[in-house]
This record gives C-alpha cells, structure tokens and sequence, in this order.
C-alpha cells in the first residue's frame, strides 16, 4: 500500500484518486469507480468539510511509553499468608485458602489484596513494566468482582479506600500509572437498587435503573401460570442481563439517574484516589450516548487520563475522538498466535503480513499509537495454553507484542510461565514462592524484551514498519522498523541522542526446521535460523 500525510493549510480537505491500469484511467472518491474522470470532480471525492480541534483523536502522550501489567487482584499476593493470619476472610468463604499452585475455579478465595499488590510494586518495576491494569475491586461477592455490590466501596477482602490510596501513591513514586476497571454494563445481585426491585417489584422506584421488559422479573411459567424463580439462566426472565446470567442485570444508562451516579463513580476515584484512568468492561454494549458524557466527565477531572474500552471487533466507532482512547487489542494477538500456531486462517507469513497490514490500515494513526495489545488476559487462555506449552513459540509471540505499535500488556504471571486454559482457570495464583512452578529463564527473557522495547519506544511507535515474508519459506515471519522524518523530530522532542538506533529487524522461525532469512538483512545471524528461534538486529 501506499501512503501520504497532509496538513491541511486551511482546516478544510477534499481529496480522491486517480486510478492508472490497463492503458484505462478511473477517479475513485464517495461514488465509487467512475470512468472517465469527471475533470472538475465536485462531487465524487472524500471530504472534510471543516476539521474540528474538539473532533480530533487525542490520547495521553504517555501511553507512548507505557507497558502494562494486567493484574487479578484476588490471585496475585496475600500478604498475610506468611504470618498465617486471616485478615481477609470473607463471610463468604469463613475462611482464606492456601495460597495455590496449580488449577483453580471462581469460588476459591486465596486472599490476594491491595496491600499485596503494593508489597510487590518492586517487582513490577524491575520488569520495567510503568503501567497497571487490576480487574474489579468494588465490592461483590465473587471472585472475579464483575457481579458489583457496591461501586462506592472497595471489597472488604481488598482492603479500603486508603489502602487503594496507597497503592496509587506508590505506583507513583515509581513512575507508575494504574487505571481501574469500570463494570458500568451491569451491576450485581446484591447492588442496593436491584434489592429494591426484587423487593418491591413494579412499584420500586429504581425499576427504571434497568432494562426491564415487565413483571414479574422471572417470567410465569406456563405450566402452572406462577411466577418463575431465579434459576440464574435469563433467558425466560423480563429483565436484560449480561450473558444471560440473572446475578448481572443490565443497567439503564440512558436513564439520567444511573448516568449521574456512573459518572460520580468515575470521577470519586480520580478526584479522591489519584487513579490514571478506566478500562471499560462489555463497553460495546453501553450506548454512545453515555460513553461521551463519561470521557468528558473523566477529562474534566483529569484531562491525560486513560480510557480504554473491551471490545473484541472492530471498533472505529468509539475511536473517534469522543469517547476512548483505545480498545483492548485482542486482534493482533490473535493474528499472531493463529501464526504460530499453524491456523488455517493465518498458514504462513504471507497470510500474517496481510492480517497485520489490514488491522494497521483499519484506523488512524494515532489510534494504533495509542493501542492496549495484548496476547493473553483473565478473560482468555494463557499464551502457553493456547501454543500448547510451547515456550519458544510463547517468546516470540512475546518479543513481536514488544515490537507493535501502541502500549504492550502482559498478563501477571508472563514472567515466570503461569499456564492455564480459559476462564477460570487463567485466573491462577501467582507463584512467588514456587520454584518448580516458574519457567527457567523466563523472568529474564520478559525483562529484556521490556527493556528492547522502552529504549526504543519512539522508533516502535512512530517509525514505518515493514512486514517481512518469503512464499517460499511458510514458517518465517518478520518485521522492519525504520526511523523518518517524523521519528527524528520525536526523538528530539523526547530529548533521545541523534545516534539512537535507526532500525529494528526481526525474523522469526516457528517451525522445526532452519530458515534463511540473509535476504532482509545482511547480518549473519540472518543467515540461519533455528528451528523455534528468532534473529534481531538493532542498529
């Protein structure tokens, strides 16, 4: 593909193009194909009329250099444990668990806290890793938190608001920024309002709170004309759920009081507890409506804050400007994965570079620089699950999530080979103190990427990427980063000496034999790669 970047002198643009093939010229614009050209062209063309300042896609400058540390609070460190008291116990459970190795479900409590997280801030750092992400911390009675009780309560099993206050402090005085997760689709069984529906039905005066088709909330059943009971399963009952569970009804967000009180959420833990940002649980199926009065709630408050949103399809829709500033970006983990692991959808490296230049071209510039990528997270399987625990494939799929365009996140436990399949088993305790259960080299395999990737963060973001093949050769991939113009000018900004390196080469072997890729660079590591190995040039 070809590209050109303009500044429009005037704030105005109209633009087409002019089709060359087969001794035929063609104008492309709004109507499609059109031949013969229309010499003044007034109509058939692409345009912006104005170009508004408020219109144009802004994020957070430091998200450039940010790489992210996804955390599940309940699984990650109980402090406690050591001195084997039981300060985090639930009413329940009546009792925290040993911390586990191995397979877990949801309705185990391990005891991990905020306090844990804090205890571990250090580690986090020496990962290099600048950016954290924790699942839900309000107050619910699972696991997993995305059932809310409470939005204006941390969980008793967390900690409280000061122990959250600490916590962002802390990161802080590291140079480290934490966002949060909002659950703003729906809230949980024991959420105070939904308490007042099932109590007093049609005449609670929060029915309109959520999306209720009539009553009463379980349907009848037809067999004996009485109201059904909850049987957890929505899909008889009159009332919108998420993912047809009746513990998580749907809130009504276009309901003015829930907006307030959403938005009061929002901005009560930038204003009261420093947070950097949100991301945005089932954020698809809120309407846009509310998400634009939520990015300028949080703006208001913190104008560089963070909003991230979990969509798993194309999403240009929220990215334009008014509402996120990224969404989770499962597709290019997918991409690579179905690479690596041989997938019909992605056989080879031809099939990868086409998959990884239509999500590029698929939204602006700015948007892919502003991205959340991911491979794996507490909503999927772990990377060495989905490559079969295959720890030279999982490192390229780590090293290449290093070398994309936007902000990296890795899932805690990446640095010592946490595996686990789907949900919940990917929701594993971390093995701090479990030698058998950490992959040999694997902390410092993660730390050194980490390092690759923030000493070349302006060359990554803002450098041409070419996406490197040989039909010949199905099991070799890679990629070229080289520095312009525009990689120059934001190094000087960044204040990055003029000799930093000027292009990044990576070539990796998924299969089980050699590959030549002397081809794309002359450095004799190029030349032969290993089965499962990879060749990097940094120059």
């Amino acid at each position: 593909f070809w590209e050109i970047r303009i500044t429009p002198p005037y704030k105005r643009l109209k633009y087409w193009f002019l089709v060359h093939a087969n001794g035929e010229t063609c104008e492309f614009g709004e109507k499609g194909l059109v031949s013969p050209p229309d010499r003044w062209n007034t109509w058939n063309t692409f345009i912006f009329p104005y170009i508004q300042p408020a219109e144009i896609f802004h994020a957070p400058e430091w998200i450039a250099d940010t790489v992210w540390y996804q955390i599940f609070p309940e699984r990650y460190h109980n402090p406690d444990a050591a001195s084997g008291t039981e300060k985090n116990t639930t009413a329940r459970t009546g009792k925290t668990l040993e911390w586990q190795h191995g397979p877990v479900t949801n309705k185990e409590f391990y005891g991990g806290n905020l306090r844990g997280i804090t205890a571990k801030l250090d580690h986090i750092a020496s990962l290099g890793c600048n950016g954290i992400y924790l699942t839900p911390i309000f107050e619910s009675p699972s696991v997993h938190k995305y059932d809310t009780a409470d939005y204006l309560k941390i969980d008793p099993a967390f900690g409280t608001e000061d122990d959250l206050r600490e916590l962002v402090a802390e990161c802080h005085k590291r140079g480290i920024r934490i966002i949060l997760d909002a659950v703003f689709n729906h809230a949980g069984t024991h959420f105070a309002p939904w308490q007042d529906v099932l109590e007093h039905g049609e005449a609670s005066r929060y029915r309109n709170w959520f999306v209720i088709n009539g009553f009463p909330l379980f349907g009848t059943d037809p067999a004996t004309g009485k109201a059904r009971t909850d049987d957890g399963d929505s899909h008889q009952a009159n009332f919108h759920t998420f993912a047809f569970t009746t513990g998580m009804p749907k809130l009504n967000t276009s309901n003015p009081e829930v907006k307030d009180y959403l938005l009061k959420v929002a901005t009560h833990y930038i204003r009261e507890c420093d947070i950097d940002g949100w991301r945005l649980d089932v954020a698809n199926e809120v309407d846009h409506a509310f998400w634009r009065a939520f990015r300028a709630a949080v703006k208001g408050v913190k104008p560089d804050a963070y909003i991230v949103g979990e969509i798993w399809h194309h999403s240009i829709d929220w990215l334009r400007g008014d509402q996120y500033d990224a969404i989770m970006n499962y597709h290019f983990g997918q991409a690579i994965t179905n690479f690596l692991t041989a997938n019909r959808e992605i056989p080879d490296g031809r099939a990868l570079a086409e998959r990884m230049t239509t999500l590029e071209l698929s939204y602006p510039l700015p948007v892919i620089r502003a991205g959340f990528n991911l491979l794996d997270s507490h909503d999927t399987e772990r990377l060495l699950h989905t490559l079969k625990d295959d720890v030279s494939l999982a490192r390229q799929a780590w090293l290449l999530l290093a070398l994309l365009p936007g902000s990296p996140c890795f899932y805690y436990g990446s640095e010592y080979g946490i595996r686990g399949g789907h949900d919940p088993d990917c929701r594993r305790c971390m093995p701090w103190d479990d030698p058998e259960s950490q992959e040999e080299g694997q902390l410092d395999f993660l730390t050194s990427i980490i390092a690759l990737r923030k000493e070349n963060a302006v060359l990554v973001n803002r450098g041409s990427r070419e996406w490197l093949y040989d039909s010949s050769q199905p099991d070799l991939f890679g990629v070229r980063i080289s520095a312009h113009r525009d990689t120059e000018a934001a190094n000087g900004r960044a204040g990055i000496a003029p000799g930093a390196p000027k292009r990044i080469t990576v070539l990796f072997n998924r299969g089980t034999g050699t590959v030549r890729a002397g081809q794309f660079d002359a450095d004799p590591a190029f030349a032969a790669i290993p089965a499962k190995s990879w060749a990097i040039s940094v120059r």
